[in-house]
């Protein structure tokens, strides 16, 4: 038997007479039944496509160019004093650095840094407040014979010379206060003259331990000493073993000293307490070089105007314990 013929489509179509089965298109598919339609159509669609572009970039160009159309209108609007993340992205590929950029003149650029000849820490450089010598300028009145005798004081913790104009304000113009090591110093023995240390050391480090040591050392001998230090020290291990034979009394602010850094010396903080101010709460702490000298300091605090309104007094750690009970 002969095989069975496939069927035609032409048979499912119904073509009429006299049009050749090859030029037909079905609809359904679109796909052209013989090789000719196929190349034709092919062509078709691209000529198509290529008209339909041209007509697309005719239309863009007219409508940039009209004058009637701004280009502000093509685009979302913007936010006034922004500029559109887009454009920085892209000044930033090809710069190195937003063409919106603004040097900012202020204290949080650190321009110069100051020079020491010796290591330092950018925290460390905050000048004590004249608020925190007032509190104590009638016992260092009580300490000189008298206003015309000669009175002086040694700061060996230099920082941008503030401490000088301080005193000098309030009565005492010979200050001792210089930008140099004052450990190196220390060591040798050509120390300055001096009849009273006030100081407030930096924080950080083994400072204040070396203090500690030096001011309670045969070579500072009997002169008074008054330091502004954090209100941990005194629980201090290397504090505890300077004192063991001395007893120190303590001044407490009832207000917060704040230290201001010199300009340019700090990076910003974003908080200001923090970029203008010691992280620890301070206090003096006091010795007068002799008992008998200490108890005079405490009773002139005492009897002084303004003993009970700026600062309490504390004669031993005992006594600091309590005023902390106190306040609580």
């Amino acid at each position: 038997m002969g095989r069975k013929r496939k069927a035609d489509v032409s048979d499912d179509l119904n073509i009429p007479s006299g049009i050749k089965k090859d030029s037909i298109v079905t609809e359904s598919s679109g796909v052209n039944l013989g090789k000719q339609g196929n190349e034709s159509t092919r062509k078709k669609r691209k000529r198509h496509k290529r008209d339909k572009e041209i007509e697309g970039m005719k239309s863009d160009s007219n409508v940039k160019s009209s004058p009637k159309t701004p280009s502000s209108a093509l685009e979302k609007p913007a936010v006034a004093g922004k500029k559109k993340k887009r454009d920085t992205e892209k000044d930033d590929m090809f710069t190195g650095q937003s063409s919106d950029l603004k040097v900012d003149d202020t204290e949080s650029n650190v321009s110069e840094q100051p020079e020491f000849p010796y290591p330092t820490e950018a925290d460390d450089h905050c000048e004590s407040p004249k608020e925190a010598y007032v509190h104590i300028q009638p016992l260092l009145h009580s300490l000189r014979k008298t206003d015309q005798s000669p009175f002086l004081i040694y700061d060996p913790y230099y920082c941008d010379g503030a401490v000088r104009n301080n005193f000098e304000e309030l009565g005492f113009p010979q200050v001792y206060n210089k930008k140099e090591d004052c450990y190196h110093v220390w060591s040798g023995k050509d120390l300055p003259k001096f009849d009273i240390m006030v100081t407030n050391p930096p924080y950080s480090g083994d400072h204040m331990e070396k203090l500690m040591r030096f001011i309670t050392s045969p070579v500072f001998g009997d002169r008074p000493w008054f330091l502004l230090l954090p209100n941990w020290v005194h629980k201090k291990d290397f504090f505890l073993a300077a004192v063991q034979n001395i007893t120190p009394f303590y001044l407490v602010p009832r207000k917060r000293y704040v230290y201001l850094p010199p300009k340019g010396f700090r990076e910003a903080k974003k908080s200001d307490i923090h970029k203008k101010s010691s992280p620890f709460i301070s206090m003096w702490y006091i010795w007068g070089g002799t008992k008998a000298k200490n108890e005079g300091l405490m009773r002139c605090f005492l009897n002084s105007k303004g003993s009970g309104g700026v600062c309490e007094l504390a004669r031993s750690k005992s006594a600091l314990r309590d005023l902390r009970r106190k306040k609580r």
